[in-house]
Formats: C-alpha cells, structure tokens, sequence
C-alpha cells in the first residue's frame, strides 16, 4: 500500500483542488491510500528571518505546525499538492509555507527526490498567471522530484472536471506520480518547467526560477523562432540547494556578526 500526501492550499470545503487530488489519487489503483491535509486549518506563521534554525542540530523556533507537516511528507511515498489561483498567483498560505525552506532545507536530505505532482485551478483561461510556475518552486526548493504539474480551469467547485479532458488529463498527473515524467509542454523550462521568462538582451532568454538560458533564433523557414537551449540551470540541484541554504546563509550570519558595528552606524539613523 503507498501512501500518498495531499496537500490543499484552499479554504472551500471540496474545492476544486481538493476534488482533482482524490480524482488523481484514483487513477493509482485500489493500493494506494490518501492522506489529506488542508494548509489553511494548520497553524503557520510567517519566517522571522532570525536563522536561528541555522544552527548546528537546531529548528526553527516558531511553534507552529511546520515539523508536523514536515514529519508527514517524509511518511509518504508521495505528494499532490493543490492551489487555487489569486490574483493571478497562488493562495497566500502557499507563500507561508513556502517561505519557511530555509528551516526545512536543512533537513532536505530526508525527502529528497520523493515525487510529487503539482495541481492549479484557476477560473479563466489566461488568468493562470504566475501559478504554476511559483508551486513547482516551492516543491523544488523542498527537493520534491516534480514529475507533472498542469493548471485546470473552472471557476466553480467541481467545474474543473465538467470538461472530458479535464478528467483526461488529472488522471494522467495521477498515474504518472510513481510512473512516467509527464513531459513538459512546449514553452515551458526544460530544467525546471516554469512558464515565465526573462528577456535581458537580444535574442537571450532567462528563466527567472532556475537559471536556464536560452539563444532565441530565427527557424530556417524564416517565420518561426528557434530556441537553442544552453547548460541546465542548476539552482535545484541538491548540491547547490545544499550549499545556498546550509553554507552560504550561515556565513552570512557570520558576516553580520562581524560587521555589526559597522552595519549598526547606518541602521541607527532610521530607527525613528
């Protein structure tokens, strides 16, 4: 029996979100039990920025429910997570949680590479926003093997699965949790699927997550574009996630505690 982990970001009893993951949780097979946890009934409160959870062996000060949500995704074998779209971003909780990574990292050796599957609902077709993009982050930066992610539209609760495809394609996310890669669609980062892209010169592509560039090229038929696609970004290697959250910010602690004295000159001038 595997267990899998669902995780929704909405505050609407069998919302959208919520209806998607049980519909894709079936699509597994009878050997497969689903745990729901909504994030909007735990108690997390905002990072303080103190890095007290830097510390050797230490965790982060907040009494909240953030190990506990920590301690079930380890139980699972897999995780859905879901969120509506808000003002063409995902539901604020989701920004609660994701900010807390750097507490977590320093335990990302625990989940590492466990798959997960990312859903978004949102009510208008091109009102997607930043979305998808920002929940494939969050679930990256906890070092979660993304292995699907699609946006689902409907307004209403239940209409996400009014449409044939809809139902198509949420049991395709579901089954390719323990199988296949859904592979992602044209457009998107090949490294880390974003949707969104920066332009900093000519015909030079950034993606803004991960680090991905790209040469933007006239195709050979002339009324197209080619995209040549450079080195993968490797912001979400565990090496680099490693040593961004377990080396360099602890040196930063350092750093200031050395240049207290200096840093206090200018901040003092602001405190009223």
């Amino acid at each position: 029996m595997r267990k899998v982990l669902g995780i929704v970001a909405s505050q609407r009893k069998l919302a959208n979100g919520e209806i998607l993951i049980k519909e894709a949780a079936a699509s597994m097979g009878e050997e497969v039990q689903l745990d729901l946890v909504k994030l909007t009934e735990l108690k997390l409160l905002p990072c303080k920025a103190c890095y007290a959870c830097l510390g050797q062996d230490k965790r982060c000060p907040l009494d909240d429910d953030l190990y506990s949500l920590f301690d079930r995704i380890k139980e699972a074998d897999g995780v859905i997570f879901s969120s509506p779209c808000y003002a063409l971003g995902p539901a604020g909780i989701t920004k609660l949680f994701g900010d807390r990574i750097i507490a977590l990292a320093q335990q990302i050796d625990q989940i590492w590479g466990k798959p997960c599957v990312i859903i978004g609902t949102a009510g208008i077709k091109g009102w997607e926003g930043y979305t998808l993009s920002a929940l494939i982050t969050y679930a990256r930066f906890l070092g979660l093997n993304v292995k699907d992610a699609h946006m689902f539209i409907g307004a209403l609760p239940g209409e996400a699965l009014v449409d044939p495809e809809g139902k198509k394609r949420i049991k395709a996310l579901g089954q390719s949790l323990f199988g296949n890669s859904h592979q992602p669609e044209t457009g998107r980062c090949p490294t880390c699927w974003s949707d969104l892209w920066k332009f900093p010169a000519p015909n030079h592509a950034l993606c803004p997550f991960c680090g991905q560039e790209a040469t933007i090229l006239p195709s050979d038929q002339g009324n197209s574009l080619h995209w040549e696609f450079g080195p993968s970004g490797g912001r979400f290697t565990k090496d680099y996630l490693k040593e961004h959250f377990q080396v360099w910010l602890k040196g930063q602690v350092q750093e200031f505690v050395k240049r207290r004295k200096e840093l206090a000159l200018i901040r003092n001038q602001y405190r009223r």
